[in-house]
């Protein structure tokens, strides 16, 4: 029998999007991150702002949206939605973003095991709505569409630079 909570249900839902996100992410590690592509004249995000920009989701909808928490981590709101990545004044190496990632995953994940049936279903903490719910559940579901979003623009950006996938 299972004794699952939803939340890790959707937990796990969420390691293996990630799984995937970390195949094409461990791809960066000897490019220039900072590189954007043009096409027409317009400029795309970074490797490097995409890659921020997935810590600052992580730790915006679940670190803070579920958990209540803050993680001493100064750059965030460089990286928000919304932001212009030319007005993204610090820059991390390759190896401080993936640091970064990791603390606010393990953050993350700790908070959503912890999460009971009851819970999931309580508004969260910052009152975002999906579909016009507010509640924590539509915060991890969109936590687990997000990323990998994300990670087909940096497969195109992987494609450009060159590099071959499995």
């Amino acid at each position: 029998m299972n004794n699952k909570t939803e939340a890790q249900v959707l937990a796990g839902a969420y390691e293996a999007a990630r799984s995937l996100s970390d195949l094409y992410i461990s791809k960066f590690e000897n490019l220039d991150i900072n590189k954007q592509l043009e096409s027409d004249g317009i400029k795309f995000n970074s490797a490097h702002w995409i890659l921020a920009h997935l810590v600052w989701t992580e730790h915006y909808l679940l670190v803070q949206g579920i958990g209540n928490k803050e993680m001493d981590i100064p750059w965030l709101e460089e990286y928000m939605i919304g932001t212009d990545p030319d007005d993204a004044k610090t820059k991390m190496t390759f190896s401080e973003l993936m640091d970064h990632r990791k603390k606010v995953h393990e953050e993350a994940m700790k908070i959503l095991n912890e999460i009971s049936d009851e819970e999931i279903e309580k508004p969260n903490y910052i009152e975002a709505k999906f579909g016009g719910v507010n509640n924590k559940r539509n915060l991890i579901t969109h936590t687990i569409r997000h990323e990998p979003m994300h990670i087909g623009q940096l497969s195109w950006i992987l494609k450009a630079s060159g590099v071959k996938m499995p």
